[in-house]
């Protein structure tokens, strides 16, 4: 039986980037993508300058990271976020700005990120509440 070109061609362009082919050829589609995959992830691994980058790359990557995706939407239950929570949700997961920089009602400094400016915990309030704790109006829409 004659061989596709097509495969002998992308098996050369395969073994190239990721080494030698098995003698019988894998059926399953995450054989021929993991090597891909993994070289994609070091990549971007490589290009993150900071920690708050790399802690975001490393936090959204892990095992069931985006588990939550999926819960169903039950009002009755409590389980249905609004957009707006859904919307910090994702932008915290990917490393967003979700705000404009302001004052804590404690007095620390709020950062475009949302996160408290110190890891003190006052009487006067607690970094969640820091966190979330900024004007509605004061957030970018959908940024």
């Amino acid at each position: 039986m004659p061989q596709c070109h097509y495969l002998q061609e992308y098996s050369a362009l395969w073994s190239s980037s990721f080494g030698q082919l098995p003698d019988l050829l894998p059926v399953k589609q995450s054989f021929w993508d993991r090597p891909g995959v993994e070289s994609d992830r070091a990549s971007v691994e490589a290009s993150l300058v900071n920690s708050y980058q790399r802690a975001s790359f490393l936090a959204a990557s892990a095992p069931h990271s985006g588990d939550w995706l999926f819960a169903l939407p039950i009002s009755s239950c409590g389980l249905k976020l609004d957009d707006e929570a859904v919307r910090i949700a994702v932008g915290l997961c990917l490393g967003h700005n979700l705000c404009v920089p302001n004052v804590c009602r404690c007095g620390a400094r709020v950062g475009a990120r949302g996160f408290h400016g110190t890891n003190d915990i006052s009487t006067q309030c607690s970094p969640v509440w820091c966190v979330f704790a900024v004007k509605i109006d004061t957030f970018y829409p959908y940024q």
